[in-house]
């Protein structure tokens, strides 16, 4: 098996910092891979999912290599909203119909264990990544309130889950401060948090446990030789034994035809200046992270400084927009009009893998000796870092989770490199009328 790939990652760059480069310390792990190199395990990828996967393998006693392309967490886990969610991009209705009611337990019981994972992840190695309670869905027309409260009985009927609050729109008008709004839900078990914090975190427990980590040192072929995998990395051979592959909307040719099973986004966010704390609190009372109802969402939280990070419009177009700031400060002022004259002080764009029916995509190749995980939809913070121990947990045989995911049928985009981004943009612009039309 013979693969060549291509560099997303490249359009970030010579780009302007984002808030999170901004406020995380300096990495200073610079090493570039310059040997020829043997490892049990070799991860391909620098995220929440290669550095879980590394973590939890090198504490099971392999020897593991991680490769990064660019910089740790330069990719979608260092750019993201911050949101560490419960559950899958898909709702427990969703999982029911599509998959039964056992397997939608399960889905819901490992996306619960998602969130304990970084939790306990965050406290056991004391990473400091500004983490907060609290992330409100909130309801963009007047009907959404019966699928908020549909939701609360069939969760708590079904799955005994008690840790919703639901807000009508009397109460969502005070927790919010916009007029946007009409309902809410909010989920008091998930949290916000500095994502690349989170992220140099988990390097740095690797780091200590002994985990190799080059950056700047980008996979352009894998090769399936009979006794053991070689990867190319510049001019450089890794042999390895595994090779675990996280590289999500990033993944260009790497995999081959395993790209044609989602699809990359190109996701926006803004800081503004830091609002201070009781400006913060005027306009998100409680100080909980935010998303709201429609196929196309909007995102927001306060940061550790008290910034609005606010993020929401996506792109299928290969490149990011020219213009990240203008193109999403319009989508803020429409929630919060008040903030006009407020400076903007960083703007910045990730890469995204989002799948059809927005599960995230497991599986297996080279003789069960390639194991890959991607494709979060936009759901990926606690998932990414769970997909890592899915992964590690499967080498060490420890468990099927793995296999959960990766018997999902996905379907494949079609049209080729030639005409997936425009099959794909035609069903954006669908689901863009149908946010429209709901707000008439």
């Amino acid at each position: 098996m013979f693969i060549t790939k291509k560099r997303t990652y490249e359009q970030h760059h010579n780009e302007n910092p984002s808030f999170y480069q901004y406020s995380a310390p300096i990495n200073k792990h610079h090493k570039q891979i310059k040997e020829n190199i043997n490892t049990d395990i070799c991860v391909v990828g620098g995220g929440l999912t290669g550095l879980s996967a590394a973590l939890n393998l090198s504490n099971s006693g392999y020897t593991v290599t991680i490769i990064e392309a660019n910089q740790i967490g330069s990719g979608a886990s260092g750019r993201n909203g911050g949101q560490l969610g419960i559950g899958m991009r898909k709702d427990q209705f969703y999982l029911e119909k599509k998959f039964g009611n056992e397997k939608a337990k399960m889905f819901w019981f490992i996306g619960l264990e998602a969130v304990q994972e970084v939790i306990d992840i965050i406290n056991n190695y004391k990473i400091d990544c500004a983490i907060k309670p609290g992330v409100l869905h909130v309801g963009n027309t007047k009907n959404d309130y019966k699928y908020f409260l549909k939701e609360i009985d069939h969760m708590q009927k079904y799955y005994d889950y008690n840790d919703f609050e639901y807000l009508d729109e009397k109460m969502i008008k005070e927790e919010i401060h916009s007029e946007r709004y009409f309902s809410g839900l909010l989920l008091k078990d998930c949290y916000h948090l500095n994502p690349l914090k989170l992220t140099y975190g988990l390097m740095n427990a690797c780091l200590e446990k002994g985990v190799k980590i080059y950056q700047n040192s980008p996979a352009s072929k894998i090769i399936d030789n009979s006794n053991k995998i070689s990867i190319k990395v510049n001019s450089y051979e890794i042999k390895t034994k595994k090779v675990i592959v996280c590289c999500n909307g990033y993944l260009d040719n790497l995999l081959g035809s395993v790209r044609s099973y989602f699809m990359p986004i190109n996701n926006y966010i803004i800081a503004t200046e830091p609002l201070g704390d009781e400006y913060a609190k005027k306009l998100i009372k409680r100080n909980v992270a935010v998303s709201d109802s429609r196929f196309m969402i909007d995102y927001f939280r306060f940061s550790e400084d008290y910034r609005l990070l606010f993020g929401g419009p996506e792109t299928i177009t290969a490149n990011f927009v020219k213009d990240a700031k203008k193109f999403v400060l319009k989508r803020m002022l429409k929630v919060f009009p008040e903030l006009n004259d407020v400076k903007i002080d960083f703007a910045w764009g990730g890469t995204l893998a989002i799948s059809i029916n927005r599960m995230p995509q497991f599986g297996t190749l080279m003789k069960n000796n390639l194991y890959y995980a991607h494709g979060y939809s936009g759901h990926g913070l606690a998932m990414s870092v769970m997909g890592g121990k899915l992964i590690a947990e499967k080498i060490l045989e420890k468990n099927n989770k793995f296999d959960l995911f990766s018997s999902i049928n996905h379907f494949k985009i079609p049209g080729g490199d030639l005409l997936r981004r425009p099959i794909y943009s035609t069903a954006i612009i669908y689901y863009r009328i149908l946010d429209y039309i709901s707000r008439l």
